[in-house]
């Protein structure tokens, strides 16, 4: 196999087309033919958002295709993951078949080579995530500018337990995503956040409300404050993948809360995941004591593009927030001095 990043003349990476469907069909490849069709569909609307980007922020993902010599190897995907589009979610690469000149290694290179510098995406802020244990994929994402945010378990019910429903209403109460508790939750989100990561996510209150479903949710006191909650993942990797958060301060009540929230959740079922930060101790072990165990572990990793400024001069996010900061604390009026030294005479 080849280890050159150039492409060969039998290789090529473009958007998905029509014509990729032929080739599917050409090859029997049913399994992919109607995800293709789905991801078509979502192009083109992609590509009518992308001509009112002034108007209407682009929402579909964006699909690049693997083909070398007629067929199909990989695919791509690509998805805003905010409203404003600001931050856009990177897919690990879908192999669909063996290329006879390149490694997966390269392919992944020149997939997200495609994505980053020479596809249509407008955008600042790029997140993926890899299985921790997939050190190759890592070393490629790593050399493309990736930089790890946290490491995130993904944890599913067990199978064959059953669990008797309790109710604690004394102590708390379970509330549905809402626009006002929605704006609550997200502040609860921001503050256990670093200032990187919030910078790269970028994600409002209405990007939790508008991605609610059916098992998203928060767990209030009988203060009637926030304490925890279910919301839409970060990068999500299944239909139904939330988020378990929690304030910074630790409330015992979350010890019998959060294990009748979890148990007694009816949609989703055994295709429901959670997501915890590897570092939250606290919630990990409520999970596990629950019949909860953990089905992968992933790296969470995100990259902040460097923008052009007047045409030469390239800046990154970080760094315009540092150079904003010290312009303002430059720009302090000089006070005057109750001191006058006269010159002797």
């Amino acid at each position: 196999m080849k280890n050159d990043d150039s492409l060969s003349s039998d290789l090529t990476i473009e958007p998905l087309k029509l014509k990729h469907l032929s080739m599917l069909r050409a090859d029997n490849n049913s399994k992919y033919l109607g995800i293709f069709q789905i991801l078509l569909c979502k192009k083109w609307f992609s590509s009518l958002e992308s001509s009112l980007t002034n108007l209407i922020p682009t929402r579909n993902s964006t699909c690049l295709v693997a083909v070398e010599r007629y067929n199909i190897i990989a695919y791509i995907l690509a998805t805003p993951i905010n409203r404003r589009g600001t931050c856009w979610c990177i897919s690990e690469p879908y192999f669909i078949g063996e290329s006879i000149s390149f490694s997966r290694y390269n392919l992944l290179q020149n997939l997200l080579r495609k994505v980053l510098y020479k596809s249509n995406i407008n955008t600042q802020s790029f997140l993926t995530s890899i299985k921790t244990n997939d050190n190759q994929n890592l070393s490629v994402i790593r050399q493309s500018g990736f930089q790890p945010l946290r490491i995130i378990k993904y944890w599913n019910r067990k199978e064959d337990i059953k669990y008797r429903k309790k109710e604690y209403k004394d102590n708390f109460t379970w509330e549905k995503l809402n626009e006002e508790n929605s704006q609550q939750i997200w502040r609860l989100e921001q503050a256990k956040e670093s200032i990187n990561f919030r910078s790269i996510f970028d994600r409002q209150w209405h990007d939790i409300y508008e991605k609610r479903n059916t098992l998203t949710g928060v767990i209030k006191s009988k203060e009637n404050n926030i304490i925890a909650g279910l919301i839409p993942s970060v990068c999500p990797q299944n239909n139904y993948s939330l988020e378990l958060i929690r304030g910074l301060a630790w409330d015992e009540r979350l010890n019998q809360s959060i294990p009748n929230r979890i148990n007694n959740m009816k949609a989703g079922k055994s295709n429901c995941y959670i997501e915890t930060t590897s570092e939250d101790n606290k919630l990990n072990d409520i999970l596990h004591k629950s019949d909860w165990e953990v089905s992968e572990e992933r790296v969470l990793l995100g990259r902040s593009v460097w923008k052009k400024q007047n045409g030469y001069k390239l800046k990154s996010i970080e760094t315009e927030l540092l150079t904003n900061l010290v312009g303002n604390l430059q720009q302090q009026p000089e006070l005057p001095s109750t001191i006058h030294i006269e010159n002797n005479k």
